[in-house]
């Protein structure tokens, strides 16, 4: 039977939002940097937003509070790569024409997270970016099987589900 995707990342911003900023507006998925002026000109600014969407990187949420603008990119799997780009991200608010009337707000940083660990946070100290731990009990099921992912018993119960896949000829 095949795994169905879990949108757990998905969820994870959902309900640390909800918990966190509940006072705040967000936008969910919103895309960053630049629109070219002349591809608006041309089309229109919805159209011309929205023709260039895929192309536009995207942080998992942004929250409008009176004194900052928060970038929120929430983690479970790859979280280095999550860390790195948030810095990447903050470039490009500047840029953002669906941001336009925030630009003067100062742009604050979250990693989100279901476990830490000393070294993710001095990266993330020298990048200018707070981890917030964020494990409801659900959450910290999937946490714990992606601990238990790297142990020794796990590739040896893997190995043998292989094993046994190929031996009855199961895809």
């Amino acid at each position: 039977m095949a795994q169905k995707s879990r949108q757990v990342e998905v969820r994870m911003v959902a309900e640390y939002l909800k918990e966190t900023y509940p006072q705040y507006p967000f936008i969910n998925k919103q895309p960053l940097g630049k629109v070219p002026e002349e591809l608006m000109t041309a089309l229109g600014y919805k159209r011309a937003v929205g023709m260039t969407r895929p192309f536009r990187p995207e942080v998992d949420a942004v929250v409008i509070m009176p004194g900052a603008l928060i970038l929120v990119e929430a983690k479970v799997w790859n979280i280095v790569n999550g860390l790195a780009k948030l810095p990447l991200y903050k470039s490009l608010v500047p840029f953002t024409p669906e941001l336009k009337e925030y630009q003067k707000l100062p742009i604050v940083m979250e990693l989100v997270v279901g476990w830490t660990n000393p070294n993710l946070e001095i990266m993330a100290r020298d990048a200018g970016v707070t981890v917030r731990v964020f494990c409801p009990s659900w959450l910290g099921e999937v946490v714990e099987s992606q601990h238990r992912y790297w142990t020794r018993e796990y590739r040896v119960e893997r190995e043998e589900k292989l094993r046994m896949r190929e031996l009855f000829g199961v895809e």
